[in-house]
């Protein structure tokens, strides 16, 4: 045979073993979950329907010398409206579940729709987004994703923060405040609020303080409440009608995919 053939046969052959063994699975994409909760809104607040129209992350891509480039790549482009007062208490919407390229990311990308509203006490209003739907707002958010690799990310929405009322008006605005992180950076932190009898009391907040920052939650129906939290050292108390709770939880340590439990309160 010739000696040419037999090299060419051996080298294909070689190619094709590797194609059935997934060498070439560098090129696979990796699948990206971004989850979406809320930090609950005080008041008479009944309704915050967010409108999202398009998701976009920031890829860093290399050019033919040393230096980078930089491109947005649209996750979903589908008008998506939620009620962020529903995802409270470890209750979550998926914003997005789809396939994303391996490589570096740097920022995630929201752009908001005019649709967005509050309804307070029956009543809707609109929520004005400066800038929402052109320049979006942009979060900061280190990641990279490897082929055949899920990541899943937190989008954890401070609407307290976020909707501001203009003084002598029924006009509202929304400049979001969100908390972004990786799921695998974070763990919960969960209890139950009780009065003097041991019935469980609605609509306590639950404050979960680090350094300058804090995070809030609110009771549920039967007085229980989960917090989601980044890693890291919190002091734990509790408010409300003017109750006085019987204890607070001071340097309490989080690590990552931690479930604590336990951390009660009794209002009295």
């Amino acid at each position: 045979m010739n000696k040419v053939l037999v090299i060419m046969t051996i080298v294909l052959g070689v190619f094709f073993l590797g194609c059935e063994n997934g060498s070439t699975n560098e090129s696979n994409p990796g699948e990206i979950v971004i989850r979406t909760f809320d930090a609950p809104f005080g008041g008479d607040v009944e309704h915050i329907y967010l409108n999202i129209e398009q998701v976009s992350v920031h890829k860093a891509v290399a050019d033919s010398g040393a230096d980078t480039t930089a491109q947005w790549i649209v996750l979903s482009d589908v008008d998506t409206t939620i009620d962020f007062l529903e995802l409270v208490n470890g209750e979550m919407a998926t914003l997005i579940q789809t396939n994303l390229e391996a490589g570096q990311y740097s920022q995630l990308r929201l752009l908001l729709g005019a649709s967005s509203q509050i309804v307070i006490d029956g009543t809707s209003y609109s929520l004005r987004v400066p800038s929402g739907s052109q320049s979006g707002v942009k979060l900061n958010l280190g990641f990279s994703i490897n082929s055949d690799e899920l990541i899943e990310i937190y989008l954890d929405f401070d609407a307290e923060r976020s909707i501001n009322k203009h003084p002598n008006q029924n006009r509202y605005t929304l400049q979001p405040t969100f908390r972004v992180f990786k799921s695998v950076l974070s763990g919960t932190i969960a209890g139950t609020v009780s009065d003097t009898l041991g019935n469980g009391v609605q609509d306590v907040s639950i404050y979960a303080v680090a350094n300058d920052d804090s995070v809030t939650t609110l009771t549920d129906e039967n007085g229980q409440y989960k917090l989601i939290l980044l890693a890291g050292t919190y002091d734990l108390s509790a408010a409300g009608f003017n109750l006085q709770a019987d204890t607070t939880f001071a340097g309490v340590e989080l690590s990552a995919e931690d479930e604590l439990i336990g951390f009660d309160f009794q209002m009295k």
